[in-house]
């Protein structure tokens, strides 16, 4: 990544990408389709067979024309585009655009990943470095990635969800700050307890409902759908967010958790489902033979 130091700089030359011109800024659409990337229409985020190409492998063809280093005009109005439609973090992404000055297409400087570099003509306290914004191009658009969990879920999936959303921020500061965790290879996992055990200790601990079935009908109407983020607490429901702010200092005081490759955490988890699954299968079998014997 170069460095700008942009106190002894009035513009930037040539040599550091140029002072690019900002495109007409566009609005947030989300997860509809068709979604647009490089003034082409996609239906599919994957490669189908139906439609060929998905928006990640068509953007992941267009990465391999890019050159490493300041992108040209062409390609900054296309990622900028790019963004202004579909970064799930709209607000967040529409506080640092009107400063950019330049894109910078290089290995990212902890793990060697393609990643982008936007340089910046204001200073912010939460950029990746001074002058320097680092929004995930590649993994944070809506059309290359889905929240998954949508509108009509299940109140099962959606509460998940929203707890699960709610301590995000833990979840990475673990992973990549406290750990130096490796994007795409380790994964945090819940040790000792689950993340589904912790938030029905919650329920029962804390909220003092006791079935699961009524904790999650109790919490849905707190949770909202954001087209750019999935399912949420609804950040403008005064009792829901304080909710989820007592999940959250739960969550931190009890959550014991671990860094682990994602293979073996995946593997994991499946033979702890297949080992749920037989036992749900053994009190089945038991009950059946139990009616049998009664009739």
């Amino acid at each position: 990544m170069t460095k700008i130091d942009f106190n002894e700089l009035t513009t930037i030359p040539i040599s550091m990408g140029g002072q690019i011109k900002l495109p007409q800024e566009l609005k947030f659409i989300g997860d509809v389709k068709p979604y647009i990337l490089y003034g082409k229409k996609y239906y599919t985020k994957k490669k189908s067979k139906k439609y060929g190409d998905g928006a990640r492998e068509a953007f992941t063809k267009i990465r391999k024309t890019m050159n490493k280093g300041y992108l040209d005009q062409y390609h900054c109005n296309n990622i900028i585009n790019l963004m202004d439609r579909y970064y799930r973090k709209p607000n967040r992404w529409r506080m640092y655009r009107p400063y950019i000055v330049s894109i910078e297409y290089t290995e990212g400087e902890k793990w060697n990943e393609p990643t982008f570099y936007f340089s910046l003509s204001k200073y912010f306290d939460s950029c990746f470095r001074p002058y320097i914004a680092n929004p995930s191009v590649i993994n944070g658009p809506v059309c290359f990635s889905s929240p998954k969990i949508h509108d009509n879920a299940s109140d099962r999936n959606f509460v998940t969800n929203m707890f699960r959303r709610s301590v995000e921020d833990q979840i990475i500061d673990f992973k990549y700050y406290k750990n130096n965790g490796r994007s795409g290879i380790d994964e945090v996992h819940h040790k000792d307890t689950t993340f589904i055990n912790l938030m029905l200790g919650f329920a029962d601990q804390v909220m003092k409902i006791h079935s699961r079935v009524d904790f999650e009908t109790y919490i849905r109407p707190f949770g909202k759908y954001y087209a750019s983020d999935g399912a949420r607490f609804d950040k403008d429901n005064i009792k829901g967010m304080a909710i989820c702010e007592a999940f959250r200092e739960y969550h931190k005081k009890n959550a014991k958790l671990e860094l682990v490759v994602k293979k073996e955490h995946r593997q994991e988890t499946s033979e702890d489902i297949k080992f749920n699954t037989r036992l749900r299968n053994m009190i089945k079998d038991s009950e059946n033979k139990w009616k049998m014997v009664l009739l």
